[in-house]
């Protein structure tokens, strides 16, 4: 589990998320005032701020999930009348779903005097195929790497003695051998796979993807970890913030790091790093890796979102499967750099939700980039994208309604690939299209 300090939102941030270099500082004229919710209204798509952003969203508990399929039938109340002929439903039953895609997870070591020594971590399953015994697990990097190991290994400081137990399960007969993958330690993501027997048995299972963005303030949440190393266990929290950045130090020790994360209040304890968030229906929201230490704060605990972490897994997948020897994510390269010009906050009667939506805006611009090239300018604001793949299908579609999306959809973005960015340059929609071609700067390869 990583400790962490509180970092303010900065043009740093952004410059991380899109992977791109600064060109300085440059006086930069207004943003217009318009976010992507405005430019809906007034396009006529959406009545109001709020029924836009609620439209964005994806209802992440099953009584908000009811209530839209009953709203859609017809029930014209608000979600609050619609809870009055309802009881809240267990979310036991649920919970026990995730059971069989957690995972513990021992990375063994040895020091340069010979010490054998051992991290405990946690992780999921992201893909299994039970008929051929194999899978796709995630974790932390900062569990599966050490700064303080011999460095011999076949990737350095990254175990070549991985064993994984399935949930409920820590005896040396059930042991699981994983294989390093690959992955990202600015994103403290590693991708392992397994191949056994035991997971041809019938007990595991792949997770199922929560859409993070959607989460609410105070919505139930369950950590399930091998909290201290000793197996499985489940712990219950609310959602404090839904997204919000901090600084921890890299897994090297050699840098600080600006992570986006969602806080919770649920108890986290070592060996938790690297398992999963889930919301009420059993649905992965987040990978749990920090936690304050700080004697003087209680319930601050943290977990990546999940919509970042399974683009990025999907991407490491991708990458290594073209060169296996890249063991890391390659990032489709902008070369911009954004920043949050202002942020609102709306209540939806309707919903019984508050709504926070951020004007984003590009700082700057680097000269030549695809950006650049493409007609992108500073103090445009990012109202849209839609990425399409080399064959002209639509992959991705979002709406700006956060800074983070610009930078979660560039994980989505494969050579030849095509975006098609909608702006808003002092009070006017603009058509944006980017295609991804290849040159040395345009794919980035994070570095292990």
């Amino acid at each position: 589990m990583k400790k962490f300090k509180a970092f303010v939102m900065s043009s740093i941030l952004a410059a991380v998320l899109l992977l791109c270099c600064s060109c300085g500082v440059f006086d930069l004229p207004d943003p217009d005032a318009n976010y992507p919710s405005d430019v809906a209204v007034a396009r006529g798509e959406a009545g109001s701020p709020e029924s836009f952003l609620a439209a964005d969203a994806t209802p992440s508990t099953e009584l908000r999930r009811a209530y839209e399929e009953a709203a859609a039938d017809g029930f014209e109340g608000s979600y609050y009348e619609f809870l009055e002929g309802l009881g809240l439903s267990d979310d036991s039953a649920r919970i026990q779903s995730a059971l069989p895609a957690s995972v513990s997870v021992f990375a063994f070591f040895t020091r340069s005097n010979g010490a054998k020594y051992y991290s405990a971590g946690s992780g999921v399953i992201y893909d299994l195929d039970a008929d051929m015994g194999t899978a796709i697990l995630v974790t932390n990097y900062h569990v599966i790497y050490n700064v303080g190991s011999r460095g011999d290994e076949t990737v350095t400081h990254i175990s070549d003695d991985i064993r994984i137990y399935l949930y409920g399960e820590l005896t040396t007969s059930r042991t699981m051998t994983a294989t390093y993958v690959g992955g990202a330690m600015e994103y403290d993501i590693a991708v392992l796979s397994v191949t056994n027997d035991i997971l041809k048995e019938g007990f595991a299972r792949e997770i199922v993807g929560a859409d993070s963005d959607s989460l609410s303030v105070g919505e139930r949440v369950y950590a399930i970890g091998n909290a201290d190393g000793k197996g499985m266990s489940v712990t219950q929290g609310v959602v404090s913030v839904p997204a919000e950045n901090i600084s921890v130090k890299s897994a090297d020790e050699k840098k600080s790091l600006t992570m986006l994360e969602i806080r919770t209040d649920a108890d986290l304890n070592h060996g938790n790093s690297g398992g999963g968030l889930f919301n009420g229906l059993g649905e992965l929201v987040g990978i749990v890796n920090a936690r304050t230490e700080d004697d003087e704060v209680e319930g601050f605990g943290y977990a990546l979102p999940a919509n970042r972490v399974l683009a990025l897994v999907q991407n490491i997948l991708d990458t290594c499967a073209a060169d296996p020897e890249a063991r890391g994510a390659a990032v489709a390269y902008l070369g911009v750099t954004s920043e949050v010009a202002g942020k609102k906050s709306v209540f939806d009667e309707r919903t019984g939700k508050v709504y926070t939506e951020e004007k984003v805006t590009l700082k700057s611009i680097e000269y030549n980039s695809p950006a650049n090239l493409a007609g992108l300018r500073e103090a445009d604001t990012m109202l849209s994208g839609r990425l399409f793949d080399a064959s002209g299908a639509l992959v991705r579609e979002v709406n700006f309604t956060s800074q983070h999306r610009i930078g979660d959809l560039m994980f989505f973005v494969r050579l030849s690939d095509r975006l098609e960015f909608t702006v808003s340059r002092t009070g006017e929609e603009e058509p944006v299209t980017v295609t991804i071609e290849y040159n040395d700067k345009e794919m980035f390869r994070a570095k292990n």
